[in-house]
């Protein structure tokens, strides 16, 4: 597993990817309550050794949605 890449957001995991040449195959998961609610930040929970394949889970961002509710 690539450890350096969990934790990040989808999107800058990405960007390092791209730069090795890594294309990767994305699955998104989430709690069964939340399967319909599109909030938070996709963050990757799973990344293959070749980072091929990626798993990411919305986490809730608590300080951006103070700043929405303001």
């Amino acid at each position: 597993m690539r450890e350096d890449l969990l934790g990040l957001d989808l999107a800058k995991a990405q960007a390092i990817l791209a730069g090795e040449g890594v294309v990767p195959a994305v699955t998104v998961t989430r709690a069964p309550k939340r399967a319909q609610r599109e909030e938070g930040v996709l963050r990757v929970v799973y990344a293959s050794d070749d980072g091929a394949s990626l798993t990411v889970s919305a986490f809730l961002d608590p300080a951006a949605q103070a700043v929405k509710t303001n």
